[in-house]
């Protein structure tokens, strides 16, 4: 199945909603070990729906789950590319909500939705080859256009994502211009190529981070903190400061796009984040702390063995 064309509208879309759909089959696995299918079939079922409709965003008009469905048989139910399992399960997982949710008080059987998860697990892994969602490298174009004259670099850490204890760490900068030559995943690439070679231990499991500051030679940055958990009161906040949201594992990350002169003044916006009414309880202090020893942030972009799932797209303000 070739890739799908969508416009960077429908990609912002794509990239939230499949990384809703991450949290409900992550959802859905820890149940099952649970032995508690029952829960279990609504995550998986929020999960067939998110990417069903992260497949359809060119011609879907509206997200009723009952138009997710006949739109899904309409544009994949004869193709000879998309694998009509996908269809089908969801049919299937959409009845059994509704059956599980409505109906009746039984437990479905275990062997059924152990079949179903992984025939989900293949739905996202479909939709992660076939759908473009929206990188790193298109989030620091938009951050960049909206500062032209204020950005000057950008760089990026590879280091060991035991963050808080001393690893070797290399920093790579580079101006805004680069980001249309390469990807800051491929140079995270060579560059724990390198360290392999140095014979840096467990270098396979280091990951790339983007840093705050903005130019190699003064005290220029982004605000960027880590949030443990999102709500309606913390997206109110977030839109009152501007910036992108991603979703990272469990928790999430927040980039402002405000550009921040002095390092006087971005250290005072980060620790004003520690006593936000709403913020405080929800930041991650421990990244914050260390934010502000190292004399800028980072925040973590790619995957490794230590931390498999990458940060992507959730929401911009």
């Amino acid at each position: 199945m070739n890739k799908l064309n969508y416009n960077i509208k429908q990609r912002k879309r794509a990239s939230t909603l499949l990384a809703l759909a991450t949290t409900e089959i992550e959802a859905a696995s820890k149940l099952n070990e649970s032995d508690l299918y029952r829960e279990s079939v609504i995550h998986l079922y929020f999960g067939s729906y998110y990417i069903s409709q992260a497949f359809m965003l060119d011609r879907l008009k509206g997200d009723k789950h009952k138009a997710v469905e006949s739109q899904l048989h309409y544009k994949y139910g004869r193709s000879k590319e998309f694998p009509r399992i996908h269809v089908r399960s969801h049919s299937e997982l959409h009845c059994l909500r509704n059956e599980i949710s409505y109906h009746s008080a039984h437990s479905p059987e275990p062997t059924k939705i152990v079949r179903y998860l992984k025939n989900l697990e293949k739905y996202y892994k479909l939709a992660k080859k076939v759908i473009p969602e929206i990188s790193y490298d298109d989030i620091l174009l938009d951050i960049y256009n909206d500062n032209p004259m204020d950005i000057k670099d950008f760089s990026i850490d590879i280091y060991c994502p035991r963050t808080y204890k001393h690893h070797t760490r290399i920093t790579v900068w580079f101006p805004p211009f680069y980001l249309n030559i390469f990807k800051c995943e491929k140079l995270a690439k060579y560059v724990k190529e390198l360290l392999r070679k140095l014979k840096v231990k467990k270098c396979n499991e280091y990951v790339a981070g983007l840093n705050s500051k903005l130019d190699q030679y003064s005290d220029v940055h982004l605000l960027m903190f880590d949030i443990d958990s999102f709500d309606a009161e913390v997206e109110k906040t977030l839109k009152e400061m501007g910036g992108i949201l991603l979703k990272s594992g469990r928790g999430f990350h927040f980039i402002g796009k405000e550009v921040i002169f002095g390092e006087r003044e971005w250290r005072r916006k980060l620790r004003k984040t520690l006593h936000h009414k709403v913020l405080k309880n929800r930041i991650d202090k421990e990244h914050v702390e260390i934010s502000l020893k190292r004399g800028y942030s980072t925040l973590r972009i790619t995957a490794s063995p230590l931390k498999t799932e990458p940060p992507r797209f959730f929401k911009e303000f």
